[in-house]
């Protein structure tokens, strides 16, 4: 494994990989475990979900990923992209999820995600460029990994002088985005839940 390797656009070849790095990843995040309270099924459940959403990202050229093998995987969303756009046979690669927990983990934690959705579009309103998703194996996190994921894009959004925006609900990822020069524009704790969503924005540098 050569750990210098910077970061690319995924390919359609790399979708498995990347929802098996990507699924991990998140086992153990506050939304996962609450959506998805039995560990023995939650990869299981992940990849069924990380494999058509992973697709439908990379094939609008939103998935980029570092090291061979690959050790993580982030989904940007950029102010002028494609709309994402989900075909009739992408959604039927969803279909799976209806038969695993996961309706009824995403019908418990809609008040996560409606509140997520509504910081996102109160503090990105302008053109922006949007971390929808960043993961990197449990074992090869503390690597700089994640900084490679982070770094290209934060380039350009400074060269195109617009501002990054994302959000998290791991309060020890708060520190991590802020090295990179994201903000804490609010923190609103979701009632019921135990869970509090953070939302980071990031100012042209």
């Amino acid at each position: 494994m050569n750990d210098d390797t910077e970061s690319r656009l995924l390919t359609l070849a790399d979708v498995e990989e990347a929802a098996q790095v990507i699924a991990q990843a998140f086992q153990a995040d506050p939304l996962i475990t609450f959506m998805l309270p039995f560990e023995s099924t939650r990869i299981r459940t992940l990849l069924k979900f990380f494999r058509p959403y992973g697709e439908i990202n990379i094939k609008h050229g939103r998935g980029y990923g570092v090291g061979q093998p690959l050790q993580g995987v982030a989904f940007w969303e950029s102010p002028g992209g494609e709309s994402m756009s989900i075909s009739l046979r992408s959604l039927g690669k969803f279909l799976p999820l209806l038969f695993t927990m996961y309706p009824i983990g995403y019908f418990r934690a809609r008040a996560v995600l409606e509140k997520t959705e509504a910081l996102h579009k109160e503090y990105a309103s302008e053109p922006h460029y949007y971390l929808d998703n960043l993961g990197v194996l449990p074992s090869a996190q503390g690597r700089g990994y994640a900084s490679k994921l982070l770094r290209p894009i934060l380039e350009l959004a400074d060269a195109q002088k617009v501002i990054a925006y994302t959000d998290t609900l791991s309060p020890a990822n708060v520190p991590f985005y802020e090295h990179f020069g994201f903000e804490c524009v609010e923190q609103s704790a979701i009632p019921g839940t135990g869970i509090t969503v953070f939302a980071l924005r990031r100012q042209v540098q």
